[in-house]
């Protein structure tokens, strides 16, 4: 996700209020939001890549220093004992996550060869895909928070929803997008889990060095329709979410997190036709 989207996240959200509404914000208040969910999101996305082993070490004291601006920001708005606690929660989410991620279990690759394991999961929680970044819902919840809002209210449910939604679909477009560099460093994601599950029903051997093409194959033939499927679905629940909550379209959250992936769906798709043409 690229900060020009992060920054459109609260201004965005501010649209599905009537306009009448829109203008009794402070806009002192959405600039404080917005630079706290800019600093929040340069955060994560470093923890993402140390955790992943793709930035150097040193870059730590920089991710520190953006969440403590966040933190500063955040805890300064004293808003509702409610928000600060289930923001809270979301970190206990993210820190299980994450936990789980240094963790989890590797592909095992040896001379090239792909072992595939025994047992692969084949049902997939999707939402849960959202947990490592469920914490940027962050500058639109306080928005609500900060209008009296509670984190029990129907729009706040709603609007959770709906993030959760995005983030989820946000996820899994990356893991499609990312798929060979994972494969090759041994990382089980949703899309190279479905990868050597078909792999293994086809009783294919894989080697990413002898004849990848059939590896390429395999992903474009079976895994990226599949993931393209659930991606569709994800982006018409998160419209019906938002038709909820707001009369009229917000036209930024539509055109920075809705679009982009419905046009990613559209060219996978017209890709697998002239494969098939």
């Amino acid at each position: 996700m690229k900060i020009e989207t992060v920054g459109q996240w609260v201004s965005g959200f501010k649209e599905i209020f009537p306009k009448f509404e829109q203008n009794k914000f402070d806009p002192g208040l959405i600039k404080k939001i917005n630079r706290g969910q800019i600093y929040l999101w340069h955060a994560l996305n470093i923890y993402d890549d140390l955790l992943d082993h793709q930035t150097e070490s040193t870059r730590l004291l920089e991710a520190n220093n953006y969440f403590r601006r966040f933190l500063e920001i955040h805890y300064r708005l004293n808003l509702s004992l409610d928000f600060y606690h289930f923001f809270n929660q979301l970190l206990d989410s993210l820190e299980k996550y994450n936990y789980w991620e240094t963790r989890r279990e590797k592909i095992k690759i040896k001379n090239q060869f792909i072992t595939i394991p025994s047992k692969l999961p084949i049902d997939f929680d999707y939402l849960g895909l959202a947990d490592k970044s469920l914490v940027l819902t962050w500058g639109p919840l306080a928005l609500l928070s900060s209008l009296g809002y509670s984190m029990k209210n129907s729009k706040t449910k709603i609007s959770l929803q709906f993030f959760k939604l995005i983030l989820t679909a946000k996820q899994l477009a990356d893991d499609a997008c990312d798929w060979w560099d994972d494969l090759n460093e041994g990382r089980l994601t949703v899309t190279t889990i479905k990868l050597l599950e078909e792999a293994k029903k086809e009783k294919l051997s894989l080697n990413l060095k002898h004849r990848p093409e059939l590896i390429f194959l395999l992903f474009a033939e079976k895994v990226a329709p599949a993931i393209s499927q659930q991606l569709s679905l994800l982006l018409h629940q998160a419209r019906q979410e938002l038709a909820k909550i707001s009369h009229e379209s917000p036209k930024k959250l539509i055109k920075y997190l809705i679009e982009p992936l419905e046009k990613a769906v559209k060219k996978s798709e017209e890709f697998r036709s002239l494969l098939a043409g």
